[in-house]
């Protein structure tokens, strides 16, 4: 419900923010319409010829406010948090700007306008939060769609879940929660009089697993009234995990899970995975080609080096790659590790004898990974997630490196664009795992934005 709240909560931010950058569309014309006289001699064009950018500029602020997750933790009373968040948004809306006017070759627009909407756009975005969250209080404190909450402590009182439950309900003030009244599960004979005698819409029970029980008839008598129950999940030890509940076959389910699990999200990171495959195979087309002749005149055997990868969950795949090791180097990689490896899973030589004069550059440049986008193609791999793991590998993976692969595999992630080959396997893994825990469409981008820096500087690699 809460979640709910805060995306519904946030709908009416982001329109609220295209209204905002609307008059900061009109503002920074008036300013340009004003000023380029005076440094020009003359005026260009009217706004009548500028009013199509409205529509672009709409989508790109929508999607990168919804890609960067703003305002869905509006529980934090410091709007100054949100300011660099901002900062970014407009920077990159800007750059994508720019780049519709080069794809579409629209010479027209000035560049001085789109200055001056870089300005007022983001000075827009933060007037819109601040009056936006002026707005939400003004209407919660007057009481416009609140939830009356009542908590009830288990044994031993307010120690169960490890937090402040009651400080974290107040703080949801955004989202129309609050607590009227707090009491403990031995009074539960005097939460039903005060159901009947007041407002309440929802009861919260912060209770142990063995005390469930206890609160069974409770439960039932406070649905039976149309009131919503909910009960902390603290009596299950998850560390890592997310929650989600539906119902299967009529009975609800608590459902755990550390892989990313939003469908929407996701649909939107294959969207990504898709069109910036297609994008890349475009842009680099010719040095690929290249590559392949180079290959094929240096050494024998394929172009193209097939082999069996781990894909999500153990799914296994063909990976491909540009081959830069000279034929029958597999049937050498079991004496290598066990001479070289320090994990006994992978090896990392930096002048590695089985590796030709044309692969070094490729590796180094990473032009050796472009039919991987072969893969992203196929659904095999993304864009961004961690690198795919030979099946003997993951044989020997503890437990905790297992979730490694809970995840689709990705062509670059977290340690390639912090260390690349020089990190350790366990360096790695633990980046890998940060990704998975932390995973969003921003962090995709980031990502995917120091990729490129990463790759030209040729940084950390063997």
């Amino acid at each position: 419900m809460l979640s709910q709240r805060s995306k519904i909560l946030a709908q009416y931010f982001y329109i609220l923010s295209l209204i905002f950058l609307c008059g900061s569309f009109f503002i920074a014309f008036t300013t340009y319409d004003l000023i380029s006289p005076l440094i020009i001699g003359y005026k260009l064009y009217g706004i009548a010829d500028y009013l199509w950018l409205l529509i672009p500029i709409g989508i790109i602020f929508y999607l990168l406010l919804f890609v960067f997750r703003m305002y869905l933790n509006l529980n934090i009373k410091d709007f100054k948090a949100d300011i660099p968040r901002f900062f970014e948004i407009t920077v990159i809306a800007v750059f994508l700007i720019y780049a519709v006017l080069f794809m579409f070759k629209i010479t027209y627009i000035s560049r001085l306008f789109i200055g001056y909407f870089a300005v007022y756009s983001f000075l827009s975005l933060v007037l819109a939060d601040y009056t936006g969250r002026k707005l939400v209080k003004s209407l919660k404190r007057s009481g416009y769609s609140m939830r009356n909450v009542v908590l009830v402590n288990g044994d031993p009182a307010g120690k169960v879940s490890g937090i402040n439950l009651k400080e974290s309900i107040e703080s949801q003030e955004y989202l129309g929660i609050k607590l009227i009244k707090e009491m403990e599960k031995e009074d539960l004979v005097d939460l039903d009089y005060f159901v009947l005698n007041n407002a309440v819409d929802e009861v919260i029970f912060n209770v142990k697993g063995d005390e469930i029980e206890d609160i069974r008839d409770i439960t039932l008598l406070l649905e039976e009234r149309g009131i919503t129950v909910k009960i902390i999940s603290n009596f299950i030890p998850f560390k890592y995990s997310k929650i989600a509940f539906e119902k299967i076959g009529g009975y609800p389910v608590i459902s755990f899970y550390t892989a990313p699990e939003d469908e929407i999200r996701l649909f939107i990171k294959r969207l990504m995975d898709i069109s910036g495959s297609i994008i890349a195979i475009i842009i680099f087309f010719i040095p690929a080609v290249i590559t392949a002749i180079l290959i094929k005149l240096t050494s024998k055997g394929h172009v193209l080096y097939k082999s069996k990868r781990v894909g999500k969950n153990g799914r296994l795949f063909t990976f491909y790659k540009f081959r830069t090791m000279y034929t029958g180097s597999d049937e050498l990689r079991s004496v290598l590790i066990e001479k070289y490896s320090k994990d006994g899973i992978e090896i990392k030589l930096k002048d590695d004898p089985r590796v030709t004069m044309i692969g070094r550059f490729s590796r180094k440049t990473s032009m050796d990974e472009i039919p991987q986008l072969y893969n992203v193609l196929r659904g095999d791999m993304s864009l961004v997630g961690p690198r795919p793991p030979m099946p003997d590998e993951v044989e020997k993976y503890s437990i905790r490196q297992r979730r490694r692969i809970s995840m689709k595999p990705g062509i670059t992630c977290l340690w390639q664009v912090g260390g690349r080959s020089r990190l350790s396997f366990d360096d790695r893994v633990k980046l890998d795992l940060e990704y998975i825990d932390n995973w969003s469409l921003k962090l995709d981008f980031v990502i995917l934005l120091k990729t490129v820096p990463a790759v030209l500087f040729t940084k950390g690699a063997l």
